[in-house]
């Protein structure tokens, strides 16, 4: 036994050197600037070998924080990169070693979701597969399109294979929240300036949408806690945090953002144990709301529909009241996704093997077809139903509003995703997985546990 393990020790270490050495001679003839960005890529790959908790954790700080990094330039625009694409695939690779010395660890843990996902992931490969044979598709950009949307399901299960005990959950807990709140407090920093406001390093126009769909997840996460936690101190904090994540998330000007929230609101009325706060609160507001909305969600709002047209021939009109430029280019383009999608109803285009269309569903249907569509749908449903079934089976305070508010962040981002790509945008996506993963596994744990709140 004892000789069993020296040598395991030893292919494990012997490989280690030989890599680190061939690496040091590699460095020796770069620049200082590659040479760091090297040794950093070396330091994360074993810290997520021998700590995935350590790198669960960089990945979380990462995700909203990292910065914009350009790889390459064309006559278009910039090739870039961010830190979390970086990030990922080393974390990833870092674990999959760990998990091949530590056969007891596994690499894919049965959950409710893996089916779903995986007809997701197969629908997408199928439909960019016959892109490419007729030519639609491009076979480098189909290709790593898909890989980006494997990458969020690759943090799905590196958080579902580590969580076990619920001092995981609430450590994942908190770092996600404090991370929204430094995301949060930077955004509003920005708001004086007269910009509509993004998360950091997200390049000169900034991505006011993305933050937008990022802060309704948070938002409805923290609606949730705040709603079932009931020790009052817990309550404070998570409220401050609210406020402050409330207020960046009016200032991003995301039309998208704003029907995501009412949507969430939605759910709370309907669902939650406090529904007539949230009805008190409405009807409340809404008389208040001409008179303490800021000048710029009101042009926002006026600019989007109105009963006078700039362009009357390009704008849409529904019931007496044109649509911006903006909103009637994207309604148009729905209508021609349509028209374009009976054509190849079944596999679609391939994914980028159409064109820029800005709405989840409608692209989803014209690049994956009726078969990624219904994946797409079914995935959602299950991780909704998932949600639910842990929502009514508990009466712990803290698993009870995790699960109630990850449930409303779900339907808050279906509506996002009307007008926007929302499910394949990165800095959504991955936050939103990782959570997903972290309720998945909770739903184990929380049998074995009290209530810790």
């Amino acid at each position: 036994m004892l000789q069993a393990d020296s040598l395991k020790k030893i292919l494990l270490v012997f490989p280690l050197f030989l890599f680190l050495f061939l690496t040091s001679l590699w460095i020796t003839s770069t620049s200082p600037v590659t040479s760091l960005k090297i040794v950093s890529g070396i330091i994360i790959l074993l810290i997520s070998f021998f700590s995935t908790e350590l790198a669960l954790y960089l990945l979380i700080f990462s995700m909203l924080l990292s910065p914009e990094i350009v790889i390459a330039k064309t006559a278009a625009r910039e090739v870039t990169i961010r830190l979390e694409d970086m990030l990922l695939p080393i974390i990833f690779f870092g674990w999959l070693a760990r998990t091949a010395i530590y056969k007891d660890l596994g690499l894919i843990l049965k959950t409710e979701l893996n089916k779903p996902i995986l007809y997701y992931i197969l629908a997408s490969f199928i439909s960019t597969g016959f892109g490419m044979i007729m030519g639609r598709v491009s076979i480098s950009s189909g290709f790593f399109f898909v890989l980006k949307y494997i990458e969020f399901f690759v943090v799905y299960f590196m958080v579902v294979n580590h969580i076990n005990t619920e001092r995981q959950v609430k450590k994942y807990l908190l770092m996600i929240l404090a991370t929204a709140a430094v995301i949060a407090a930077y955004a509003i920093v920005q708001i004086p300036m007269g910009v509509r406001v993004s998360a950091p390093f997200e390049g000169g126009q900034g991505e006011p949408n993305t933050l937008g769909g990022y802060l309704v997840l948070i938002i409805s996460l923290t609606t949730g806690l705040i709603i079932t936690i009931r020790d009052g101190r817990y309550k404070i904090l998570l409220s401050i945090l609210l406020a402050l994540l409330v207020v960046p998330f009016l200032y991003t000007l995301s039309r998208s953002s704003w029907v995501a929230f009412g949507a969430m609101y939605l759910f709370y009325l309907y669902r939650s144990e406090k529904r007539l706060v949230f009805a008190f609160f409405l009807a409340v507001l809404i008389p208040l709301i001409p008179l303490i909305t800021p000048q710029e969600i009101k042009d926002r709002y006026s600019e989007t529909i109105s009963k006078n047209a700039s362009i009357p021939s390009e704008q849409v009109k529904i019931g007496g009241y044109y649509f911006d430029l903006s909103t009637s280019e994207r309604i148009n383009t729905w209508g021609r996704v349509l028209g374009d999608w009976v054509e190849k109803p079944l596999f679609g285009y391939g994914v980028t093997g159409y064109g820029f269309i800005d709405g989840q569903y409608f692209r989803t249907l014209i690049e994956s077809g009726i078969i990624g569509f219904a994946a797409l749908m079914y995935l959602l449903y299950s991780i909704i139903r998932t949600l639910y079934d842990g929502l009514v089976k508990t009466d712990d305070p803290l698993y009870k509003g995790f699960y109630m508010g990850l449930l409303a962040g779900v339907i808050a981002l279906c509506g996002h995703a009307v007008g926007s790509n929302t499910f394949i945008i990165v800095r959504i996506m991955e936050p939103f997985w990782f959570l997903v993963g972290l309720a998945i596994q909770s739903k184990g744990i929380m049998a074995s546990t009290k209530p810790v709140a």
